[in-house]
């Protein structure tokens, strides 16, 4: 992989990019969450206006914007979030503090994602083996269509309008041959310029007890915050990783 850089800037890493999409390894260390707060709040400061994300459904947009505009209605948000998001000790509280720091900074929140059931219903229709085959498409697919439908609408909306969208990193790359993802998706709505971040490393904790480092680096790296350019899989747009500190909680 390419040299490590421990000045974690997400500025540089964003350039001149028009959306920044900032995906998780996983889902399940909380302090991803706490990671994007710090990138939000330095991308805010060079232009960035919107927040997508796919921890909420579009059909709880009025309920994001009833709070957006008045403070109120946030618990709404947050017991989706603690419904839906328990991925891990602290993760549904990490997934409200994404949204308040968004919030907060003056970024105007995007729900991107279906429902369940709107995935159950495209799913039902569309087994694995056609799916595959290229035949129809499944969910995952679809609610990667419908993103990427949503941001490049954003984006088109005006050539000052900039967005951090947050998700798992195989909504924002490629996840199989038959599951295109929003750096190729985004570009054929017309917008080109596109970086991808992507979070590994951490903690992730089950209980106040049960926690498992997430790091994959030799040991001397393992309890370094870092960052550098490069993925390790398929990306069709530049791309970077930021380390967080297997001991970071």
């Amino acid at each position: 992989m390419n040299k490590i850089n421990t000045d974690v800037n997400y500025r540089t890493m964003a350039g001149n990019a028009r959306l920044v999409m900032l995906g998780e390894s996983s889902h399940n260390p909380a302090i991803y969450k706490f990671e994007a707060i710090k990138a939000l709040k330095e991308l805010k400061k060079v232009g960035f206006t919107y927040f997508a994300m796919e921890m909420l459904p579009r059909s709880m947009q009025d309920k994001v914007e009833l709070y957006q505009r008045t403070g109120s209605g946030f618990n709404f948000i947050q017991q989706y979030f603690t419904e839906y998001w328990a991925r891990g000790y602290l993760v549904p509280q990490a997934y409200g503090e994404l949204v308040k720091a968004a919030r907060e900074v003056g970024l105007k929140i995007i729900a991107l994602d279906l429902t369940l059931e709107e995935m159950d219903a495209i799913d039902a229709s569309c087994g694995f083996d056609y799916a595959e085959a290229k035949k129809c498409f499944d969910s995952h697919t679809v609610r990667n269509l419908v993103w990427a439908q949503n941001i490049n609408a954003i984006l088109n909306q005006s050539n000052q309008n900039r967005v951090v969208a947050y998700m798992h990193r195989w909504h924002a790359v490629r996840a199989a041959g038959y599951q295109e993802g929003l750096d190729t998706l985004v570009k054929v709505g017309g917008v080109s310029t596109i970086r991808f971040i992507d979070f590994i490393g951490g903690t992730a904790c089950y209980s106040q007890r049960s926690c498992k480092g997430y790091s994959d680096e030799k040991v001397e790296l393992k309890r370094q915050y870092f960052y550098r350019e490069g993925f390790p899989f398929k990306s069709a747009v530049k791309s970077y990783q930021v380390h967080l500190p297997e001991n970071g909680i």
